[in-house]
């Protein structure tokens, strides 16, 4: 009996299996098992997946006085990198708020380390205290698939081409001060609060393979997205400004493969007035299922052709959502009658009037307060959805008054739905 309990199962499991059991553990778990065996020890120094998260660190500098922190994250992450062998497919990095390393050129090393060891996924998560410049190394990884980097800076060789195997680019904070591609079999982009946009003009070919694009930021000196079809704010050396159109059109017609698209409303206000496509759409984006559209303020008569632009543009549209401006305007009787008057007689225009919406099913608008011109929009669309099957809206936090809330919800139940499947839901 004592010679069964001793039996050691899980080490003779195939190497595959072994591999499999270290990626699942923490860190800290997977390098106490070198304690193990010989054969642990060999699977521990060649891990593929090294992964430097917040629970790693917070258990790593839990009782270090605050002095030695830092000393005590870089000595530890570099010895961890000198002992290992072979290829490193995943590296992620956390760097707490209450830490600011110095070290960049630990960081540096670090780079070059999994730069030349194979990286295909790297996670950088940086705290914004500390922008990192990410050195050169970062750009010769070329089985990189997916990347994931908060506050860091991208300053791309001039004679840098792309990554051949990216697919998935996620940026939070990032700044890009050098013209830049992440490569032609991207599919999914995904930019929040980065700027230098300008610089990844070059991205949007039209053989891109885009499938998934995701732009939230307000860099208004940041937009152009290639030549002839970017619009460029330049601070020349007298400090005037120099406009440069952006036409959506063109940059509709440069993403043919996207299938999911998200933009902040503060987009629209830099595109150059096209009066053509707003009332026909020139170009299709035949793939776009769903369409994601954050910041907009309906208020605005630009803001509202431009959203309907992109629907009547994507004719196979399934899925849409609308987040409104939270920021409450107030505007005077007069003022509001009018603009509700001016959307009311857009929307009534002989092209838009008997326009047949027949692939979208769900439609969620948020922050409502009721205005007028929300509601010749919502009245519209309504009339258009021959397929909705839900259309879900939530009030604004401005709305406080019980009266009001109600008399929102009796105006739209009053809509003409052209889906007799479609309902109202109001949250």
């Amino acid at each position: 009996m004592a010679s069964a309990r001793r039996v050691d199962r899980i080490s003779n499991l195939p190497r595959g299996i072994l591999d499999l059991i270290l990626e699942r553990l923490p860190l800290h778990d997977a390098a106490r098992t070198t304690t193990l065996s010989k054969t642990w020890r060999n699977i521990w120094v060649t891990q593929l997946h090294l992964v430097f998260d917040d629970e790693f660190v917070s258990r790593l500098i839990s009782k270090i006085d605050e002095e030695d922190q830092q000393y005590k994250i870089v000595t530890t992450i570099s010895n961890i990198l000198l002992r290992h062998r072979g290829p490193i497919f995943k590296f992620h990095l956390f760097i707490p708020g209450e830490i600011t390393l110095n070290h960049t050129s630990s960081l540096d090393s670090w780079i070059e380390n999994i730069a030349n060891n194979r990286i295909r996924m790297l996670e950088i998560f940086n705290n914004p205290l500390f922008v990192y410049k990410l050195p050169a190394y970062l750009f010769s990884c070329v089985e990189l698939t997916h990347l994931h980097l908060s506050n860091c800076t991208l300053n791309a060789p001039c004679n840098f081409r792309g990554f051949p195997n990216l697919i998935s680019v996620e940026l939070s904070g990032v700044l890009f001060t050098a013209d830049m591609s992440f490569g032609s079999q991207l599919q999914t982009l995904d930019l929040r609060q980065c700027t230098g946009i300008k610089h990844l003009g070059c991205q949007f070919s039209y053989n891109s393979n885009l499938s998934q694009l995701i732009i939230d930021s307000e860099d208004q000196f940041s937009w152009r997205w290639s030549v002839g079809n970017g619009r460029v704010i330049r601070r020349n050396a007298a400090n005037s400004l120099k406009y440069y159109p952006i036409y959506l059109y063109k940059l509709l017609g440069n993403i043919p493969r996207i299938h999911f698209l998200c933009l902040d409303g503060y987009f629209f206000k830099f595109l150059e007035p096209d009066w053509a496509i707003l009332i026909r759409p020139i170009t299709t984006m035949d793939n776009l299922r769903t369409l994601h559209l954050v910041r907009v303020g309906f208020h605005d008569l630009v803001q509202v052709q431009y959203v309907l632009c992109l629907i009547r543009s994507s004719p196979n549209l399934q899925r849409l959502s609308i987040k409104l401006e939270p920021k409450v305007i107030k505007l005077r009787d007069g003022m509001e009658s009018s603009i509700a008057n001016k959307v009311e007689q857009y929307l009534q225009l002989p092209n838009l009037a008997d326009m047949i919406l027949d692939k979208l099913e769900s439609v969620n608008i948020l922050g409502i307060v009721g205005s007028r011109h929300e509601l010749h929009f919502m009245k519209f669309l309504l009339a258009s959805c021959t397929s909705l099957k839900w259309m879900k809206l939530s009030k604004s936090d401005a709305i406080d008054n019980p009266k009001e809330e109600l008399r929102i919800i009796r105006e739209v139940k009053w809509l003409h739905r052209a889906s007799t499947r479609a309902q109202i839901i109001w949250n």
